[in-house]
């Protein structure tokens, strides 16, 4: 079975974090026996230009693959050409919803949301990374349960090894995400300005300076900048709580599961969907949106538990990441496909 998939994000040297849930997914079909894989991605360079390659050029690779699915990432900027493959070739068309697609569609209304609304009438399976955003897209836009499909943005490496956890005065915090006010920076830097024995670990594009200048009074900063997705793996087996005060509503969150999966308790807003797996004073901690005094607060708290106890979050954390586990999402992924 022939797979065209047709992505505008993808993993670059200069930023190897965009798109890298799209690079997992593909790359596991691309590894399955029963897929030949092909893949339509925009290029680097002048975005104009880039674009026009992409939408223009995009038929002399259908023409060339003559594909039996075409899978789209993020609805608004790719459906268009798999619905083309749909109606030319007769190609079965997969939409995957990645959230922003879809929630700014539904704030801004009028063409984006009629363009979203009519591809995925058409579309045959429309890929959602949580049951959060598959309710969102089955009230906004009428589409049937049938057809919406869970799967959790490839899934995360579980890590086999425990933390070395043991009795110590620094408490080490970590941060993954681009540094801007939506992803909650500001909250950390009002929870942690008033905090002594703590290290914060960041990684992620953005402006540091802002970080740097709120806290090196009185918090131990080690900032990596932004890092590909395997070197993640040092700086979650470092920390002993994740921080994702993130003033979005996520489709899913990777990095708070990828924290999980290495045995890291999370504090994050309770939004979009962390709550399928974050679950408070279990396997992290629940806060309200732009809350500094309840972040600083459950950061107290769990500093203040015993070793056994932070142990036992931990290893809670890692049981609920086990259904997010990458093979288990790669091949009920399979199937699915498979099954059109």
């Amino acid at each position: 079975m022939k797979v065209l998939v047709v992505a505008n994000m993808y993993p670059t040297k200069q930023n190897p974090s965009s798109g890298v849930f799209i690079k997992k997914v593909t790359e596991k079909l691309s590894n399955s026996a029963e897929f030949d894989v092909y893949l339509w991605k925009l290029l680097g360079g002048n975005k104009h230009l880039a674009y026009m390659h992409f939408y223009l050029l995009f038929i002399i690779k259908l023409v060339i693959v003559r594909p039996d699915i075409v899978y789209c990432h993020f609805i608004s900027h790719t459906g268009i050409l798999g619905y083309l493959a749909k109606k030319v070739f007769g190609s079965k068309l997969v939409l995957n919803a990645h959230g922003s697609d879809i929630m700014n569609s539904i704030k801004k209304g009028n063409r984006l949301f009629k363009l979203n609304q009519y591809l995925l009438s058409h579309a045959d399976l429309v890929v959602v990374p949580s049951q959060f955003l598959k309710n969102i897209i089955h009230s906004h836009f009428s589409i049937e349960h049938s057809k919406l499909f869970v799967s959790p943005s490839g899934g995360v490496v579980l890590s086999q090894k425990e933390k070395n956890n043991k009795i110590t005065t620094m408490l080490k915090l970590g941060f993954v995400g681009r540094l801007i006010p939506m992803k909650g920076i500001d909250t950390i830097t009002s929870a942690l300005k008033n905090s002594n024995n703590i290290e914060l670990q960041i990684a992620g594009g953005g402006d540091y300076s802002y970080i740097f200048n709120e806290l090196k009074d009185n918090v131990k900063l080690t900032y990596y900048g932004e890092i590909p997705q395997h070197e993640l793996e040092n700086l979650y087996n470092e920390i002993d709580l994740l921080l994702f005060p993130t003033k979005f509503e996520e489709s899913l969150g990777l990095t708070p599961l990828e924290a999980m999966a290495h045995f890291v308790p999370v504090i994050a807003c309770d939004m979009g969907a962390v709550s399928e797996y974050i679950h408070h004073e279990k396997t992290g901690y629940l806060i309200p949106k732009d809350n500094a005094v309840q972040l600083s607060k459950y950061i107290e708290n769990f500093r203040s538990m015993p070793l056994s106890e932070k142990i036992a979050m931990g290893k809670l954390a890692h049981q609920t990441a086990k259904k997010y586990e990458e093979s288990i999402v790669h091949q009920a992924l399979k199937n699915r496909l498979s099954s059109l």
